[in-house]
């Protein structure tokens, strides 16, 4: 602890320009290998996969709660007991991560869970592969100006080796003072690890493209700053020219917050 602002940013579609090619060159792709989607359902199931993920408030979502949510939607596909199995997992379990599922996969040998890990493993060996993925116009010069005013904490629900290469080759992992991922806990488990440290509630705030994010945020008290989907640079300009400087002398309040989250939500389907 260095400084007594904090400022929690998301990863993937809020600081990175990751998002949207993982889900249409990995995710949807790696989905419709592991359970052999047949043409016919095929571009179906992926723009379902896209619109949840992407353009829905649903967006932002860990990677096993976007496969149970198509699974839900196409009950041909999988035993309903064992769905329920697996939800049961997504709620109940310490962290939505590889090494959770392998574990539970263990424990009761279903068929689903040895699906999910397979369609898992497939999307990170699809992801390693994708062209390098920059930061969004405008995210540089905003962690560089808070930085100097500031700690910095990633907090996100990718793999850890996915953030570490994507922050390092774009110049970024530097400026990060703690780097939290889905194998740490859900983002606000995440951030309230962070509050455990000694930070003020009203001293920290989150920047993240998600509801999701919101919801970490206000389960633990602390600010949100919405990064809009397709107007990511826009946003973080704001950040840098007005609404930082509002967190960093105490005047982001509850009018601007609200505000700001109507904003996000018009913006998402």
């Amino acid at each position: 602890m260095k400084n007594k602002f904090l400022v929690c940013i998301d990863s993937d579609g809020c600081a990175i320009d990751s998002m949207t090619i993982k889900h249409k060159e990995a995710f949807g792709p790696a989905f419709i290998k592991v359970w052999d989607i047949d043409d016919s359902k095929k571009n179906t199931i992926l723009d379902q996969w896209n619109n949840i993920n992407l353009y829905s408030l649903m967006r932002g979502i860990n990677r096993f709660q976007g496969f149970l949510a198509i699974l839900t939607l196409h009950p041909e596909l999988v035993d309903n007991e064992q769905l329920n199995v697996f939800a049961e997992w997504i709620e109940t379990t310490k962290a939505l991560s590889d090494e959770s599922l392998r574990e539970k996969y263990k424990q009761t040998g279903l068929e689903i869970m040895g699906k999910a890990l397979e369609w898992s493993d497939l999307v990170n060996s699809k992801i390693e592969v994708l062209p390098l993925a920059q930061p969004f116009d405008g995210v540089m010069d905003t962690i560089e100006l808070i930085k100097s005013k500031a700690d910095i904490a990633v907090v996100s629900s990718a793999n850890f080796s996915a953030i570490k290469d994507e922050w390092q080759k774009c110049g970024l992992f530097k400026l990060v003072d703690y780097f939290y991922s889905q194998a740490d806990g859900t983002k606000s488990e995440c951030i309230n690890k962070l509050i455990g440290m000694g930070y003020e509630r009203d001293k920290m705030i989150m920047v993240g493209d998600a509801l999701g994010d919101y919801k970490a945020a206000e389960n633990n008290q602390i600010w949100f700053f919405p990064i809009l989907a397709a107007k990511e640079s826009l946003s973080w300009i704001d950040l840098k020219h007005k609404y930082l400087h509002l967190f960093l002398v105490q005047q982001f309040n509850k009018e601007i917050q609200e505000d700001l989250l109507l904003n996000m939500k018009k913006n998402l389907s």
